[in-house]
């Protein structure tokens, strides 16, 4: 948790009303120093829920927080939540049904995104990122469930899996996830996504946000890609490759009139595949994001791009404070 005081609260009342013996919980909110109310939001769910733990989280990123809380707990399950979600009746005991059934290493449900703020844009936005052509094949964004799968939305495991892999890579601000899905499908473990729960998450409100974040990821997917090869995806990679040929054929261009055509063609196949997609989406969703949706997915695409470009180019410059190497579960 950093600064969730809007849907923390409802993110623990989410897990307090799950169907699974409480006396067999202990719920551990790990807080990025928040400087919003977040803490004393949790604080005033403790005082009536003691199996409710706040622990503090300096460096303020996802795995550091999550090694924190791993280290820190005392079950034989654990599974990774988001503040910024919330949660089934069934969601726990659901997950750990499956984990046992399916003998998988991770579990978890498919993604219902919900708009971050009550408007047309936030809607738009909650909408593409549950499209194909915003999200490519990535199944739990598209509620394909009761597969496996190369990565869940959060995960469920046992916790001698980390005994085994490893803990959360403290180098990722972001992509810390597909990363170690990555190495448990490398020691020969299987990743497996259920229909028979979800997670509801809040999109981010706006433009200049859904941008930012876009960028972001696109900028960690590169130094995940070069730290650890093996997590390469062709879905992360697509914006990077429209961006590569967009930005070469605007330059190459002016040098060939072949080229000129090339880039033309592509770019009319490119924006007929967006317009498309926001047919299909405003046909079930509404016309008013006719409007919208190709905007959006232009934004997404090249803001993911060019932050893949940039995240690709600065590797070697970065100078990151945070060990490269897998934490283990006994190091404190």
């Amino acid at each position: 948790m950093r600064n969730e005081a809007s849907y923390i609260g409802r993110c623990l009342d989410s897990i307090l009303a799950n169907d699974f013996p409480m006396q067999g919980l202990e719920i551990l909110v790990v807080d990025g120093r928040s400087t919003d109310g977040s803490r004393e939001v949790v604080a005033s769910r403790i005082g009536g829920d003691p199996e409710i733990r706040l622990l503090d989280n300096p460096a303020g990123i996802v795995s550091t927080a999550m090694n924190l809380g791993i280290r820190a707990s005392r079950g034989a399950y654990t599974i990774r939540m988001d503040a910024h979600s919330e949660y089934p009746s069934n969601y726990i005991r659901t997950c750990i049904e499956e984990l046992e059934r399916t003998g998988a290493e991770s579990v978890g449900g498919y993604a219902v995104t919900k708009p971050g703020a009550d408007s047309a844009i936030a809607e738009a936005i909650a909408w593409m990122t549950q499209h194909p052509v915003g999200v490519g094949n990535a199944a739990y964004r598209l509620g394909r469930g009761d597969r496996f799968v190369d990565t869940v939305p959060f995960g469920t495991f046992r916790r001698g899996l980390f005994d085994k892999i490893g803990l959360y890579r403290e180098d990722l601000v972001r992509n810390q996830d597909y990363e170690l899905n990555t190495r448990i499908r490398k020691a020969g473990g299987k990743i497996y996504l259920t229909s028979k729960t979800n997670v509801v998450y809040y999109n981010v409100p706006s433009i200049s946000k859904f941008m930012q974040q876009a960028y972001n990821n696109g900028a960690y997917v590169a130094h995940m890609w070069l730290s650890t090869p093996a997590t390469f995806c062709w879905r992360h990679g697509a914006p990077l490759l429209f961006v590569t040929g967009f930005l070469g054929g605007l330059a190459l261009g002016t040098l060939s009139n072949v080229i000129q055509k090339i880039l033309i063609a592509a770019l009319a196949g490119y924006f007929l595949l967006i317009l498309t997609a926001s047919v299909h989406i405003s046909l079930r969703r509404g016309l008013k994001f006719l409007f919208l949706l190709p905007g959006l997915f232009f934004f997404c695409h090249f803001a993911y791009g060019m932050g893949t470009v940039v995240g690709l180019a600065r590797y070697p410059f970065v100078r990151n404070t945070r060990a490269k190497n897998i934490p283990t579960l006994q190091e404190l």
